[in-house]
């Protein structure tokens, strides 16, 4: 009762009306604690850091000859810096807003791995029980992984299956194929994976993916513009999606993945205002027991081998040498015409997010290169952005 107290304060805490870069140092959003007012230098500073992100997306939008993207910027609890790019259609000359709706693609993972720790919360899932106990009629192999396997891509489920169908005939599909390894004893990025988490989710609840994120994270949130591409498309707000073959190419217009293909490792699909609202609850620490968010975002489970395990939970994390040694929080998310980016610094309760219409690997670097101007130390402020986090995975984002 006392989390689900806290969810409510939150939801009514995070009503607030998105920033824009025009009013980039207006009052705090409704709810939040005031920082001690900037002295001229820091604004300044500020000033000079937000107008070199800005300059730097500008080329990259030209450059890279993308239709659509919005970036967000939170910094001390405060959203300084929000602006969208381009078209969400190119040839309709639509413009990107900051309510213009973008796939989420694998940013999905995130939103299942907190909805499986509420479940954990809430008593009704144990992350060391077998798959077996929620999902039935599966093959050996498949009923002895466990749950925290799964969540963090250790458990030997396969990449790529002989053919990618709905998910509700998936799974006769993926339980004839054998696992790649022993379990635990290695990381394989694997969006079967997270789909399976999502049965887990519906089993156990007995009620749809969407309806369960809904209530335990978009409604408290008030992401109202958070579903997916189909759900949102008789709107007249979700962005086109292009492909252009890896920039070798024209921009073609390009259908979206079926979500019911994706299911919950990727078919969400968002918009950059609700994203700001997801990353203010998350860095609340109010959406789930402060022992979930440890499993969240700071515990990860090591290999049998005794080696590290970069990714679970739906976040990569550690600290970032290039960064200071900050610790950080990333996750990208792309299929065609899709590349999303959070890029989470919860110490100082700092963010930044991106989405796009368009997806090859440039486009993850700018979110990349907007977190390095901004909050990379001052001795490299020009260092070079790291791949995607998907692509670090071996993943190139096909959810």
């Amino acid at each position: 009762m006392r989390l689900l107290s806290r969810i409510k304060c939150l939801s009514l805490a995070l009503g607030f009306a998105t920033l824009s870069f025009q009013s980039a140092f207006a009052q705090a959003p409704q709810g939040e604690q005031m920082q001690p007012p900037l002295n001229e230098t820091q604004n300044d500073e500020l000033n000079q850091k937000l107008q070199a992100v800005d300059q730097m997306v500008m080329e990259r939008m030209q450059t890279l000859n993308m239709p659509g993207y919005c970036l967000a910027i939170i910094k001390n609890g405060k959203v300084v810096f929000q602006k969208p790019y381009g078209f969400a259609d190119v040839n309709q000359r639509r413009p990107v807003t900051n309510q213009t709706v973008f796939g989420l693609a694998s940013l999905t993972k995130t939103f299942t791995a907190l909805t499986l720790l509420s479940l954990v919360d809430k008593g009704l899932v144990n992350l060391d029980d077998p798959l077996a106990k929620y999902v039935k009629d599966l093959s050996p192999q498949y009923q002895n992984l466990t749950i925290r396997q799964l969540a963090s891509m250790t458990a030997g489920v396969p990449k790529v299956v002989t053919q990618e169908v709905e998910w509700r005939n998936q799974i006769p599909i993926l339980d004839k194929m054998p696992l790649q390894f022993e379990p635990g004893s290695q990381y394989l990025y694997s969006n079967f994976s997270y789909r399976l988490i999502g049965s887990v989710i519906t089993n156990v609840t007995k009620r749809d993916y969407l309806e369960v994120v809904r209530e335990t994270i978009l409604n408290p949130l008030q992401m109202n513009s958070t579903a997916t591409t189909v759900i949102m498309g008789k709107y007249g707000i979700v962005a086109t999606a292009y492909g252009d073959n890896n920039g070798r190419g024209p921009l073609r217009q390009i259908e979206y993945k079926n979500p019911e293909v994706s299911f919950s490792a990727g078919m969400l699909a968002s918009t950059s205002d609700d994203l700001v609202r997801y990353v203010f609850g998350l860095m609340s620490h109010q959406l789930i027991s402060p022992q979930a968010y440890q499993t969240l975002w700071y515990q990860r489970p090591g290999l049998t081998t005794g080696a590290p395990s970069p990714w679970a939970f739906g976040w990569s994390v550690g600290k970032k040498e290039k960064m200071g040694g900050q610790y950080v929080c990333s996750m990208n998310g792309g299929t065609p015409g899709v590349a999303s980016s959070i890029i989470i610094f919860p110490e100082s309760n700092s963010a930044v997010i991106s989405l796009s219409n368009l997806r090859k690997p440039p486009v993850y670097q700018i979110a990349q290169k907007a977190a390095a101007i901004m909050f990379a130390p001052q001795t490299t402020p020009n260092l070079a952005p790291s791949a995607p986090e998907e692509e670090q995975a071996g993943e190139s984002g096909s959810d």
